[in-house]
């Protein structure tokens, strides 16, 4: 049973799920179970459901040192459901991963005064049993796929610097660094901005 950090409010998964029913029926999101891509016949790549929440943050905690309250996960589901995956394993239904973006509207990463819209990489991760079979980077492929089918203009993510695997991961995947962030993590660790033109 996962502790009451976790707890998702029921008023609230009610709510969520009547607006992603509302965005299937309008053609936003495909219907229930729909897959967005087979990465084996063991793991599928969805969307984000109100009822993986749960799951969500737990491994949100377990893998990573950047921790966010329940809230944070519940607002982008219900503000960018399009950009909020999950890896479900295809006979339990266990949630093994998951990748969060938000859509923002700015100034161009790498300088300019033009106005465009960008993809955030807010969050990625994977149960650490999981690791190396290709998930992780096909839940980017997935979501980058979505955010160029909606005329994204950009994807910009932030990595901490002695995160050399990540790193790897982001630049096989086209992102280059544009700068180094100093101090940009709570314990004092730097960051990188990372950069991919979709457009």
């Amino acid at each position: 049973m996962l502790p009451s950090l976790f707890y998702v409010p029921r008023s609230l998964k009610t709510r969520l799920k009547r607006k992603h029913n509302s965005f299937k029926e309008a053609g936003v999101l495909g219907k229930h179970g729909k897959m967005v891509a087979a990465l084996t016949d063991e793991v599928v790549i969805k969307h984000a459901e109100p009822e993986h929440l749960p799951s969500i943050i737990e491994i949100n905690r377990l893998e990573l040192p950047e921790n966010y309250p329940p809230s944070f996960f519940m607002d982008l589901l219900e503000r960018f459901p399009n950009y909020f995956l999950v890896a479900v394993l295809t006979k339990t239904g266990e949630v093994v991963g998951y990748v969060m973006c938000r859509i923002e509207t700015g100034f161009p990463s790498e300088g300019g005064f033009t106005i465009v819209r960008k993809g955030h990489v807010v969050s990625l991760a994977v149960k650490k049993q999981f690791h190396g079979k290709g998930i992780g980077k096909t839940l980017m492929t997935s979501v980058l796929d979505e955010m160029i089918r909606n005329s994204i203009d950009e994807s910009f993510l932030e990595v901490r610097v002695n995160n050399e695997k990540a790193i790897r991961l982001y630049k096989a995947l086209g992102y280059h660094v544009v700068r180094e962030i100093p101090h940009y993590y709570l314990d004092g660790t730097s960051g990188l901005l990372m950069v991919k033109k979709l457009r």
